[in-house]
């Protein structure tokens, strides 16, 4: 499972730093997915999650991974709340959505012409 790409938010980040360096940031961002995807099939502490969510939903957002930066704000939410057990819960479907992005970013960065096919 993987969050739908906003097209518009990564077209525009492509304008603005250039084909090149999107390509770049896309892998570093699908690297760091996957580091934090890791990070959270450790048992993390309520703390742990909060941080790693409040991380995840800002770089998602910046990205075009909307439903994984909605899933991270919501967790951090949730853990601010004192709801720890709904964000256990929660964790498998977050790893999974983090697994999934991960792999797609890295092939969107692979592509020749990226702009072109953002449309």
């Amino acid at each position: 499972m993987a969050s739908t790409v906003n097209h518009e938010t990564l077209r525009r980040l492509a304008v603005e730093v250039g084909e090149d360096t999107v390509s770049s940031l896309l892998v570093v961002f699908s690297d760091e997915l996957s580091r934090y995807s890791d990070q959270l099939s450790e048992a993390p502490s309520a703390m742990q999650v909060r941080e790693i969510s409040h991380a995840i939903k800002s770089s998602a957002a910046s990205f075009g991974a909307d439903e994984l930066a909605e899933l991270a704000r919501e967790c951090e939410s949730r853990v601010k709340q004192g709801q720890e057990s709904w964000v256990q819960d929660q964790l498998p479907r977050l790893t999974m959505m983090l697994q999934g992005t991960a792999v797609q970013y890295k092939a969107l960065a692979g592509q020749q012409d990226l702009l072109d096919r953002l449309g």
